[in-house]
């Protein structure tokens, strides 16, 4: 697997340290269903910076046979990247059938 991120430095610590966490808990999920080398690229951007708070733009790509993209956006970091690997995965899912595979 090739994992390209893009904002990763954008985000604060803690930030990181959760988007590292749900990538990795992600992945496995992915490569389970794609079970060949694939890419995956994040683009991580952050609005309204000069606010109490941020809002979250997540972009995602899977490039293997086919490619998979999600984008979503959210005002809590955690919620925003669930949101965009979960329609990821069902993608993903949708196409190998892999659910009925057991």
């Amino acid at each position: 697997m090739e994992l390209q991120t893009k904002g990763l430095e954008l985000l604060s610590e803690k930030e990181q340290q959760i988007a590292d966490k749900l990538i990795k808990e992600y992945y496995e999920k992915i490569k389970r269903q794609i079970k060949k080398d694939f890419k995956f690229r994040i683009h991580f951007k952050e609005y309204d910076k000069e606010g109490e708070k941020k809002k979250y733009s997540i972009n995602a790509e899977v490039l293997a046979s086919k490619k998979f993209s999600a984008s979503d956006y959210d005002w809590d970091f955690a919620r925003a990247l669930h949101k965009v690997m979960i329609k990821l995965v069902n993608q993903i899912e949708h196409a190998f059938h892999s659910s009925e595979q057991k």
